[in-house]
């Protein structure tokens, strides 16, 4: 049975895009009720549309315009009844508006605080401006991807920093704090650097070289395409199929699936990779994709089919495991990737609240404002 496990958590969430909305997205799947603090909408920061980082996943919404004394008064006053907050201001931003955490543990302090930044708060690089790839550049990451045709490293096509890097490994932290939390009744702050957690995914690379001097890149491993059992291959109809057979045993299947047994013993000869690159290249462009996955993935070798991001929408076992939910926005209906962490209470339909509407007057009111207090906020544009 799946469980709403952070069911009774409240999270105020200070960020808009990039690491703060990713781990908050995650934070809401798993049953915590999540207020976004948008700015006022005269300021023209970036929104992520109804369609992106989470939108659909049923959060609040309130405007604060936190730069007045008023507006950072009511985010405080709000802000002690959460049991966390997250923001992703430039280092000491938060600080200088006065909602950095030792502003907000003043009124609770059993509040879990989580700074999300590219870099950390403290350090060389700490008010570098930046977004995912400079992250991924940092950690190392786009040392190891393939090349282009120019010969710099490939982009990738997900925000692999932004997602992993900063959002999943903030949304562990934090569960770890309500944790310790539950214990010792005692709140943390917690400096959430994106590209340690890029650093963190990379380990493998960044270790090998720090124990052997051998500095991985494209082609000069088993991980970055060094042999033919780890790569990727073009059939007959020009799509492409993914190749992992790393294990003996996986190799061998795929390599009689392939009609090469004879190749089978070579698997980690470096002098004969271009020859079984050469055979598997030929096999596979005999056939379309999906026959040989058909084939050959019932066979123990280690393939997949590289899917376009329409054919993932359709993916048969994807819609079988209910990877995906159906939102609202803007007048229409459409499906959206849903809640897929472990342990989060899957829905069916989610109906989000448009980004221009606010549940601004409901929120205050729940932290005990009067109603003469919101219209005063309302009015003097300190809260929208």
């Amino acid at each position: 049975m799946e469980h709403e496990n952070l069911s009774g958590i409240t999270v105020l969430d200070l960020s808009t895009v990039g690491p703060g909305s990713r781990c908050t997205a995650v934070l809401r799947d798993l049953g915590a009720t999540v207020v976004k603090v948008l700015a006022p909408k005269k300021e023209g920061r970036i929104e992520p549309p109804s369609f992106a980082y989470g939108a659909h996943r049923r959060m609040k919404r309130a405007r604060f315009d936190l730069r007045i004394p008023a507006g950072r008064d009511a985010f405080l006053r709000l802000s002690a009844s959460a049991d966390v907050v997250v923001e992703s201001y430039r280092p000491g931003v938060a600080a200088r508006l006065g909602i950095g955490y030792e502003d907000v543990r003043k009124g609770n302090d059993k509040v879990v605080y989580a700074s999300l930044s590219g870099y950390g708060q403290d350090g060389p690089y700490a008010q570098w401006a930046g977004h995912d790839l400079n992250y991924l550049a940092v950690g190392g990451l786009l040392a190891t991807q393939g090349t282009r045709s120019d010969g710099g490293p490939a982009i990738p096509g997900a925000t692999i920093a932004d997602g992993a890097g900063g959002g999943w490994h903030a949304a562990l932290a934090i569960c770890a704090a309500l944790v310790r939390r539950s214990v010792t009744r005692s709140g943390q702050y917690l400096d959430v650097s994106t590209v340690e957690g890029v650093l963190a995914l990379n380990a493998l690379n960044v270790d090998e070289f720090l124990a052997t001097g051998n500095e991985p890149g494209p082609g000069s491993t088993l991980l970055t395409g060094k042999y033919a059992c780890y790569d990727l291959y073009e059939c007959a109809d020009g799509k492409w199929i993914s190749v992992a057979a790393i294990e003996p045993k996986f190799f061998a299947n795929l390599c009689r699936g392939l009609g090469v047994e004879h190749l089978a013993h070579a698997q980690m000869d470096e002098a004969r990779q271009v020859e079984i690159r050469a055979a598997f290249h030929a096999a596979f462009a005999t056939r379309d994709r999906d026959e040989w996955i058909a084939e050959l993935a019932a066979m123990d070798t280690c393939v997949a089919p590289v899917l376009s991001i329409e054919e993932v929408t359709r993916d048969e076992h994807l819609l079988a495991r209910g990877a995906f939910a159906v939102a609202s926005g803007a007048g229409r209906e459409f499906r959206q990737v849903g809640d897929i962490v472990a342990g989060a209470a899957r829905v069916a339909k989610n109906v989000p609240v448009g980004f221009d509407e606010t549940d601004s007057s409901e929120l205050l009111a729940s932290a005990g404002f009067s109603l003469d207090e919101i219209d005063s906020l309302m009015r003097s544009g300190a809260v929208e």
